[in-house]
């Protein structure tokens, strides 16, 4: 019987990428992709000051970076300009022939520089010759985090709702990261040379903290996995750049010890990020104005808080990691790529928006895939073209999806599900219901 069985599996397997391919080749004929909206990560940056520490637990000092701190990185704007040239191969419809018109295109970005180059950087790729949207400078944008929200937040109940999370003991979140952790304290002070700072500390001494910030940050996380998830994120950025193997963590970090080590950096932000409240405060606007602008484009009307022109049919928003974790936690929404860790965040990674009609009924649905080039993809810039493809993880949205393909569901079911997570209480104060 286990031999009879094997064979069907076996035949499985082999065939099974045929298949796939195939039914991919074949798209319904009877579908077309009327409009696209991208929240992207920023590409490759230089570390910022939480992933470097001060440099008081690395016994080696950090290599150099080409450019300042939080900067996007040519490498990076080079990785991204693939990217957008993939958008525009994948959506044939909306650029027709190749070609952009930029009074179909949005482009909106935080103010960091970071995000402006890398939405420009995007643009080029597509070939779109179109202005970067942006708040001016030092104001804050609400779409990009809780600018909105803040004096409406209730930062005690934050602290506690991440606190809860973590049973109330935020000391046993280091006890259970305590592999990885330990890990990380190897490839921080395991060196020898003329170069080696014998007296520095251990990240493993540091308390653990979770505590009410009322104003600007809202609250206070901080201790040994929050820096063993900063650190991590610092060996991927230099991976990413393209540093030599052995300046990649000093040489003690190689590829599949990257992933073990990223692991830390995306439970973090599940722990912290996701959680409800926290995705509340931080994506309400975010989701709403998202849902609204799929409502403008399927309308041909102008929609409150939708963002564009009805015109538009292709928005990107240039945005951080902290974007797409928080709008997956609150719309629930989890994704899992082929090299990666579990709800990764990649450089250039993107939750992208499909605007779907059905050419028979003019009905119109939505469905969101995240969207990644490969570590390997960024780190040797490779043209993503032929078997070299980025990952495109189709993604479920629970009260949405359904078990059709690409998990589509309709848009006015979207916008339901989006109406059932959001608190209107961290809408822009025009949008507030």
């Amino acid at each position: 019987m286990l031999r009879n069985a094997f064979f069907p599996a076996l035949l499985l397997a082999v065939l099974a990428p045929l298949l796939f391919s195939e039914e991919r080749q074949r798209p319904d004929a009877n579908d077309e992709i009327r409009a696209v909206v991208v929240l992207s990560r920023h590409g490759v940056r230089a570390p910022l000051a939480s992933e470097i520490r001060g440099s008081l637990y690395n016994a080696q000092p950090w290599p150099t970076w080409p450019v300042a701190s939080g900067v996007l990185t040519e490498h990076g704007g080079a990785a991204l300009r693939l990217m957008g040239a993939w958008y525009r191969a994948r959506y044939a419809d909306i650029f027709p022939n190749g070609a952009c018109d930029p009074a179909t295109i949005y482009a909106e970005a935080n103010t960091t520089q970071r995000t402006l180059a890398s939405a420009k950087s995007l643009l080029e790729g597509l070939g779109c010759q179109t202005d970067v949207n942006t708040k001016p400078t030092g104001q804050a944008n609400p779409l990009f985090g809780p600018a909105a929200a803040r004096s409406v937040a209730d930062a005690e109940k934050l602290a506690g709702a991440i606190l809860g999370r973590l049973g109330a003991r935020p000391d046993w979140w280091t006890r259970a990261f305590a592999a990885p952790l330990d890990q990380m304290r190897h490839v921080l002070l395991d060196c020898a040379g003329p170069d080696c700072d014998s007296s520095k500390k251990s990240l493993l001494i540091a308390p653990a903290i979770v505590a009410a910030a009322p104003g600007r940050g809202l609250v206070t996380v901080d201790g040994p996995v929050a820096m063993g998830a900063d650190f991590a994120e610092h060996f991927l950025l230099q991976y990413t750049e393209g540093f030599p193997m052995e300046k990649v963590g000093w040489g003690r970090v190689p590829r599949a010890a990257l992933d073990r080590l990223m692991e830390m950096n995306t439970r973090y932000h599940d722990f912290v990020l996701r959680t409800p409240y926290y995705a509340q405060i931080a994506a309400s606007d975010l989701a709403f104005r998202i849902k609204a602008t799929l409502q403008q484009m399927a309308g041909g009307r102008s929609v409150p808080g939708a963002m564009g022109t009805p015109r538009d049919r292709f928005l990107l928003l240039a945005g951080h990691d902290s974007n797409l974790t928080w709008l997956g936690g609150l719309l629930r929404m989890d994704w899992l790529l082929p090299d990666q860790t579990f709800n990764a965040t990649t450089p250039g990674g993107a939750i992208v928006f499909e605007l779907h009609r059905n050419r028979t009924s003019g009905e119109y649905s939505v469905r969101a895939l995240f969207v990644s080039q490969t570590l390997d993809q960024i780190r040797y810039l490779k043209p993503l073209t032929g078997a070299e493809q980025p990952a495109a993880a189709p993604v479920f949205l629970p009260g949405c999806s359904g078990a059709t393909a690409g998990y589509s569901c309709s848009l006015e079911a979207f916008g339901q599900a989006v109406d059932a997570a959001v608190d209107g209480r961290f809408l822009e104060p025009g949008l507030r219901q």
